[in-house]
């Protein structure tokens, strides 16, 4: 078996089989715990989490203890009674008060079902970022692979120079060629030479970009079933319009940012209705306002606010909730185009890329056949060593072109798989904890 045919069946089997530095799920896995845009959308949700808290506090009751102590002094009818003057005393205060919402014009419930619905937006919000993330690490993580694979291309394609600068040297010592034939080999060499070292620098690249978005450097290599990602394709471009507008969670987020404005909405109705509350008091007070003595009473009063005029800060407040409903239905409308776009981008990008395989795998079989046609003719006096380094050098742009291009490939499938939100399912890696939804 030829270098040629050693190099297209190496490209044959990453087709099916690509290596990768540990597994890819598991690194997919690692990011999701440290990457910096996971983290915020989860610290997000979790601070959603305790507005929703805090709008379910109003259906417990409020409790106030109350306690002073320190002199007082009075001047007052009872003061100028009893001692013709004012008066000082050690007043002492200890009261208790417990306080509930009988009725609030509904704002609490709203209040509750708005901050629900915007744990929800969060949670989607979480899975969106986790997608995205998982996308990014895969980009980078093929991207390392892609370098290597044109780097050996590289260091194969120097090789092959420096075999045919010695052949070249050899015909021009025994006197059959002359000089400029060993020079243009030369020449030729210095370019491969110098492609190897770009490459190397490519790799180097694609290294750092891996470790900014995982935080580690590529290690040690494993395969990955390539047939996992591709039986995961819609079957067609509808199918993956249906999927993306069912399960992405973009658009879920925004559906549940219309339930929060929804809600808010309704909560801004609360301002026109009355306030009732149960309150249930007692304190234990001294020498209060100049009298002396103990004074403590108990109470429970059923107590009502109505506000009547606020100045229109109840209407303005309600025309606000209503444009940020519009505002919220509008958000939608955009997520949706920009989802069905990315969805059509992917496909129409692996679509693409599949048909162009075939011509560059064309391209790379017509290659090596002329190259070998060439150097027979250059045997023969009938073709001129610059034919035959041009023909090498295309047969290297044809398998870089091939390796770039199934990577490429490969790279639309996970495209595809996240423009419809499932790209994480496909490779049965779990979402962060904070992009599930509890119903309670």
């Amino acid at each position: 078996m030829n270098k040629t045919q050693v190099v297209l069946l190496s490209i044959g089997c990453f087709f099916s089989q690509i290596v990768l530095a540990d597994s890819l799920p598991d690194v997919i896995k690692r990011t999701l715990e440290s990457n910096p845009d996971v983290l915020i959308s989860t610290n997000t949700r979790l601070a959603v989490d305790q507005t929703l808290a805090q709008a379910r506090a109003n259906y417990f009751p409020s409790v106030e203890l109350l306690g002073g102590y320190g002199k007082e002094n009075s001047d007052n009818p009872t003061t100028q009674i009893q001692t013709g003057d004012d008066r000082t005393l050690t007043r002492r205060e200890l009261s208790l008060m417990v306080s509930q919402r009988l009725f609030d014009g509904f704002n609490t419930q709203y209040a509750v079902a708005t901050q629900r619905a915007k744990v929800e937006s969060a949670a989607y919000q979480v899975a969106e970022s986790a997608e995205l993330i998982g996308l990014r690490t895969s980009e980078v993580y093929l991207e390392v692979f892609r370098r290597k694979a044109l780097l050996e291309l590289a260091k194969d394609n120097l090789v092959t120079h420096q075999k045919t600068l010695e052949q070249v040297r050899e015909v021009v010592e025994s006197g059959a060629r002359g000089r400029a034939d060993l020079q243009q080999t030369e020449s030729r060499l210095a370019l491969a030479s110098s492609n190897l070292v770009n490459a190397q620098g490519n790799l180097r690249d694609a290294e750092a970009n891996y470790q900014r978005v995982t935080g580690e450097m590529p290690k040690q290599l494993e395969t990955v079933n390539v047939e996992l990602v591709r039986q995961a394709i819609p079957s067609s471009l509808e199918a993956l319009l249906d999927a993306a507008t069912q399960n992405h969670p973009a658009l879920q987020s925004a559906q549940a940012e219309i339930t929060a404005a929804e809600s808010a909405y309704q909560q801004s109705g609360a301002n026109y209705m009355p306030q009732v509350y149960l309150e249930l008091g007692a304190s234990k007070n001294k020498n209060l306002d100049g009298v002396e003595g103990n004074n403590d009473d108990l109470s429970a009063m059923l107590k009502m606010r109505y506000n009547l005029y606020n100045g229109g800060a109840d209407s303005a407040k309600r025309a606000e909730t209503a444009k940020r409903l519009d505002i919220a239905k509008e958000t939608l409308r955009k997520n949706q185009r920009i989802v069905e776009e990315n969805a059509r981008l992917a496909w129409n990008g692996m679509i693409t890329m599949q048909e162009r395989l075939q011509h560059l795998q064309q391209h790379v079989t017509a290659t090596e056949s002329v190259l070998s046609s060439y150097r027979e003719q250059f045997k023969l006096g009938q073709r001129s060593l610059l034919d035959v380094l041009d023909s090498e050098n295309e047969l290297f742009s044809a398998r870089s072109a091939l390796v770039a291009g199934q990577y490429a490939e490969l790279l639309s499938f996970f495209n595809v798989l996240e423009s419809e939100g499932q790209l994480l399912h496909t490779l049965n890696i779990p979402r962060p904890t904070e992009a599930s939804i509890r119903k309670d």
